[in-house]
């Protein structure tokens, strides 16, 4: 009854709520079906399509039967089973291999999906295309994915959606661009739920997540672990949205800006085992809400960071000294219109804080909590034991409100943030029937 079945019992498309895009289909739309079977198929849920009605592996047109059938509004989910999947030869890095023949919209996304309840692995096993492409209102659900030394998705276009994810990279030894997901030139996508893990090589080049040139993007509710650099914003990222992400394992977690125009991040909620590197060039990123357990809080060694906003972060060190934000370029800048800092206060750390600017520079400015208290940073920061045990991560109740507007420092609900069964295609939302 597969067609059937989906234009009568499923719901609606892609609603906004909070900001976030959450995934339903429509009630007018089409549910199709593909199985890891060799030959073709009707693309009913008796008769699914199979390997060969999936895109031609030797022609840079499209030619698939299961995604050219898809409509804004309608589904292909993928039965479970092992999906080996032969691309184009050659250099074709910059086409997805599973791509929409047409946009979706807002209101009626196009979905491809793994079949609730069943493990479906996209493995590359030849050729040069990522697995996932971008393209407008798509999204991909619940699988997981083994692009080998490729990426597993090549992310542009407006509102793509990669949840529920599973990327399991490997290492390459180069200090070139090797990403888990590359997403270039995109807007307002979001990647949210996804495991990344693996992608590994000779510098923060090897990242889970990469960007370039995007802008309003929603990163979250993602477990990035175990990379040469968890995350990636390396050029032009504009007013990027990082939030819920568990950063542990990466040899680097967050690296910023290193070219084109200044970035600007929003980094709040998260558990970063490491530092927030900002790298250069960044005008009016906001850190706040964080949990950072580290040596160092935030900074950028290159130098070109502006009007930085920090605030409610939580930085525990085990009790070594802590680099609370540091500019290795120029001195200490607190006056016209590119000051280092519009804000910092009511952050808390474990250990005393220090504050050191121009390295490189002709002056070099090291400062102490006190220091930075009297040019106007830190005046409600403290050094404090914040939680009952670092376990259930209950804030002691005298802590409850002393940050910023009577808030609580730190994330919200912490254990959440660090349960690892939130995350990956075990936990994608459940047909309701």
């Amino acid at each position: 009854m597969g067609q059937t079945r989906a234009m009568l019992s499923r719901t609606s498309a892609c609603a906004v709520a909070a900001g976030c895009l959450v995934l339903a289909l429509s009630a007018a739309a089409t549910e199709y079906f593909v199985a890891n079977k060799p030959g073709s198929g009707a693309g009913t849920a008796a008769e699914p399509f199979g390997i060969a009605d999936l895109p031609d592996p030797t022609s840079e047109k499209l030619k698939s039967k299961a995604i050219e059938a898809l409509q804004p509004g309608d589904t292909l989910t993928f039965r479970g089973g092992d999906y080996k999947l032969k691309t184009l030869e050659g250099k074709y890095y910059w086409l997805g291999y599973l791509r929409a023949a047409r946009p979706g919209t807002a209101e009626k996304r196009i979905v491809l999906r793994a079949q609730p309840g069943e493990a479906v692995r996209l493995i590359h096993a030849g050729g040069g295309q990522p697995v996932l492409a971008g393209g407008q209102s798509v999204t991909y659900q619940g699988f997981t994915i083994e692009p080998g030394p490729h990426a597993a998705g090549r992310i542009g276009g407006t509102g793509v959606e990669v949840a529920y994810c599973h990327i399991k990279g490997v290492h390459v030894d180069t200090g070139d661009n090797h990403d888990g997901l590359r997403i270039e030139g995109a807007s307002e996508c979001r990647v949210h739920h996804c495991v990344i893990e693996g992608v590994t090589g000779r510098s923060p080049n090897s990242a889970g997540i990469k960007l370039y040139r995007t802008t309003k993007m929603i990163i979250e509710d993602n477990h990035i672990h175990s990379n040469t650099a968890g995350i990636f914003d390396k050029d032009s990222g504009i007013e990027n949205t990082y939030r819920r992400n568990f950063l542990t394992r990466n040899q680097v977690q967050f690296y910023g800006n290193n070219q084109g125009k200044p970035g600007r991040y929003f980094i709040h909620d998260n558990v970063v085992d490491g530092q927030v590197s900002l790298h250069a060039s960044c005008d009016g990123c906001e850190i706040h809400d964080n949990l950072v357990r580290a040596d160092t809080l935030a900074g950028a060694w290159a130098g070109g960071i502006w009007n930085n906003r920090l605030w409610n972060n939580v930085v525990l060190s085990g009790g070594k000294p802590i680099l609370a934000f540091y500019e290795k370029k120029s001195a200490l800048v607190t006056e016209g219109d590119k000051p280092h800092l519009a804000f910092m206060d009511f952050n808390f750390y474990d250990a005393a804080p220090r504050y050191e600017f121009g390295e490189y520079a002709a002056r070099r400015d090291k400062l102490s909590l006190d220091d930075m208290r009297a040019k106007g940073f830190e005046k409600h920061s403290e050094v404090a034991d914040l939680f009952v045990d670092q376990k259930a991560w209950q804030l002691k109740p005298e802590w409850a409100k002393k940050g910023k507007d009577g808030t609580a420092p730190g994330p919200d609900d912490i254990p959440a943030i660090l349960d690892p069964t939130r995350y990956g295609p075990a936990a994608a939302p459940k047909d309701s029937q």
